[in-house]
C-alpha cells in the first residue's frame, strides 16, 4: 500500500467537504480513491498535525487538496510529482513547488510560441521561487509554512494575470480576423422559461431546448416545447441526462431499464420525426463519467448511448451529434468503487465507429458533491489538451451558482442528487474566475463553444442558484458577464 504523510499547520481545515477535496493523481493522470487520516505530528504535536493518504498502489503521484487564497477563494491545487515514503513531506511547501513549477512550465512554452511575458508575471515569478527556497531551507515550522504561503499566493496571481494576457491577445487575434471560426455560446432553455427573442437572441447564439411533445412524454421533466419561438439555430436534446437524478421520476418509476431504454428511444424517434428546420446540432446523452447510480448502471448507460447514437445514424437527419461527459477531470473516481475514466467511456464509443461529432464536457462549478471545485486556468488547459487527443470538437457545458449567500451551505443535509455549495467563495470570486478561464478557452482550438447549463434558477432542482435569471425571470449579474465575455471575444453587440 502506497502512503504519502504530510506535515501541515494544525489550524489546517479537514471536514468532510476539504478531506473530501484530497486524493492522489498517479502518472497515468487517474485519480485514485484514497483513505485520509489525520493526527498529531509526533515532532512538533503543539503546532503541527499529520496527514496521512493512503491508496493502493504504490506509484508516485500528484496530491490534490483545496487550498484557501485570500484573494481567490478556495482553489484545487497540487503537488509535484511525488514518490511514496514513510518520512513526511512538508505540504505547504510541496504546493508551493507543485504551483510554481507549472507556470514555469506554461511561460517556457508560450515564450517559445511567441506569447509576450508580461515582465510584472516574471517578476512575480522570481520572487516566488525565492519565497520557494525560504520555505525548503527554512528549519522553524512557522517561518517555513509562511513562506510557503507568500509563494502559493504570488504564484497564482502570476497564473492568472499570465492567463488574462494570453486570453487577451488571442481574443484580439480572433476579432481582427474575420476568416477564423466564431466561438459561440449557447443556453439551455429551461422548464419556466419562455421563448423571448429579445433575451435569447440577443444575448446568445445558440439555444439549447428539449422538443418533447408534452410534459407527460419529455424526457428530462422539461415540458412541452415548440421551438418556433426561438429565431436562431438551435441546439435539441440532450434526450437523455445519465448523471445522478437527471432521470425524471415518471422515467424512473418504470418496471426495469428495457421499458425506460424502450421509453428514450421512442420519445427520440419522435423528435427526430419533427426536428424543426433551424437545428445545427443534436446532443444525445449528456452527464457521462465511467461510474453508474441507482437508477441507470454504467453498462446501461452504454447501451442506451450507442443506441441513441445508431438510431440518429439510421435516420435520414443529416445533423453532427453530441455526447457530454460529467466530472471530465474524473474526480468522480475519487469516491468510487472500481469505475473508468470518462476519457476512456469516449474513446471506446469512437472506436465502435459511432458518428460523433463533438465532446461536451460538463462542468458544474462550485457544487458538493455532484459538482467539480474551482481551478486554475493552467488546469483548465491541461484539460482541453488531453481530451482534444481524440480529434473532436469540444462544447463547454458550464453552470455555478450565484445569487446566493456568501458562505458555505450547511452540509449536514446534503445528498447526493441535491448539491450545495460548501466552499468560502463569493460571487465575485466566481465572477473573476470566469473573466480569466473563459478567454483562454476560447483560446485552444478544439473548443468551439460554451453553453450554460440553466436559463432560470428553478430549472434544475439539483444545482440551487445555477441560472442566469431567478425565479422571477430578473437577470442576474451573470448574464451581463456572459454577454461581455461574447463581445470580448467575438465583438459586435
Amino acid at each position: 500500500m502506497g502512503e504519502f504523510r504530510f506535515r501541515v499547520p494544525s489550524e489546517w481545515q479537514l471536514d468532510p467537504y476539504h478531506a473530501n477535496s484530497i486524493h492522489i493523481v498517479g502518472i497515468d493522470g487517474i485519480p485514485w480513491p484514497c483513505r485520509i487520516s489525520f493526527g498529531d505530528d509526533p515532532v512538533e504535536p503543539e503546532t503541527r498535525k499529520l496527514l496521512t493518504v493512503s491508496r493502493n498502489r504504490e506509484e508516485s503521484g500528484k496530491l490534490y487538496t483545496i487550498y484557501p487564497f485570500a484573494k481567490r477563494g478556495e482553489l484545487l491545487i497540487c503537488t509535484g510529482t511525488l514518490p511514496s515514503r514513510d518520512q513526511p513531506y512538508e505540504l505547504l511547501t510541496e504546493l508551493a513547488r507543485g504551483t510554481l513549477n507549472r507556470i514555469r512550465n506554461q511561460i517556457s512554452i508560450w515564450s517559445e510560441g511567441g506569447l509576450d511575458i508580461p515582465d510584472s508575471v516574471n517578476s512575480i515569478v522570481k520572487t516566488a521561487t525565492g519565497l520557494l527556497s525560504e520555505s525548503i531551507l527554512c528549519q522553524e515550522s512557522v517561518s517555513k509554512d509562511g513562506s510557503a504561503r507568500q509563494s502559493i499566493e504570488l504564484t497564482m496571481d502570476a497564473i492568472f494575470e499570465l492567463s488574462e494576457v494570453f486570453g487577451d491577445q488571442v481574443s484580439k487575434f480572433r476579432r481582427e480576423n474575420d476568416q477564423m471560426s466564431t466561438f459561440w455560446f449557447g443556453n439551455q432553455v429551461g422548464t419556466q422559461a419562455q421563448f423571448d427573442p429579445s433575451t435569447h437572441d440577443t444575448s446568445f447564439d445558440l439555444a439549447q431546448v428539449s422538443l418533447a411533445p408534452d410534459s407527460e412524454t419529455s424526457i428530462n421533466g422539461a415540458g412541452g416545447r415548440d421551438a418556433s419561438g426561438i429565431e436562431k439555430r438551435i441546439i435539441v436534446g440532450p434526450w437523455l441526462d445519465a448523471s445522478v437524478g437527471g432521470m425524471n421520476e415518471r422515467l424512473t418509476n418504470l418496471d426495469d431499464f428495457l421499458a425506460r431504454k424502450d421509453h428514450l428511444l421512442i420519445e427520440a424517434r419522435q423528435q427526430l420525426d419533427e426536428i424543426p428546420m433551424t437545428a445545427s446540432l443534436v446532443h444525445v446523452v449528456s452527464g457521462l463519467n465511467g461510474i453508474g447510480h441507482r437508477n441507470l448502471s454504467y453498462p446501461q448507460q452504454l447501451q442506451i448511448t450507442v443506441d441513441m447514437l445508431r438510431l440518429v445514424e439510421e435516420s435520414r437527419v443529416q445533423l453532427p451529434t453530441m455526447v457530454s461527459f460529467d466530472f471530465p477531470w474524473a474526480e468522480r473516481l475519487v469516491g468510487a468503487v472500481g469505475g473508468v475514466h470518462p476519457l476512456q467511456v469516449a474513446d471506446s464509443l469512437l472506436r465502435q465507429g459511432l458518428e460523433v461529432g463533438f465532446l461536451g464536457l460538463d462542468i458544474s462549478l462550485d457544487y458538493w458533491p455532484n459538482g467539480s471545485m474551482l481551478r486554475d486556468p493552467l488546469q483548465w488547459i491541461d484539460l482541453v489538451d488531453i481530451w482534444s487527443q481524440l480529434g473532436l470538437p469540444l462544447v463547454l457545458n458550464l453552470q455555478l451558482p450565484t445569487g446566493l449567500p456568501d458562505g458555505p451551505a450547511d452540509d449536514s443535509r446534503v445528498d447526493r442528487e441535491v448539491n450545495c455549495t460548501l466552499s468560502n467563495l463569493t460571487d465575485d470570486n466566481r465572477f473573476r474566475f470566469l473573466e480569466t478561464v473563459l478567454p483562454v478557452m476560447v483560446a485552444r482550438p478544439a473548443v468551439h463553444g460554451v453553453v450554460w447549463r440553466q436559463w432560470q434558477d428553478g430549472d434544475d432542482r439539483r444545482y440551487k442558484g445555477g441560472g442566469l435569471v431567478d425565479v422571477s425571470g430578473n437577470e442576474k449579474p451573470i448574464l451581463e458577464l456572459i454577454r461581455r465575455l461574447r463581445r470580448q471575444v467575438n465583438g459586435g453587440g
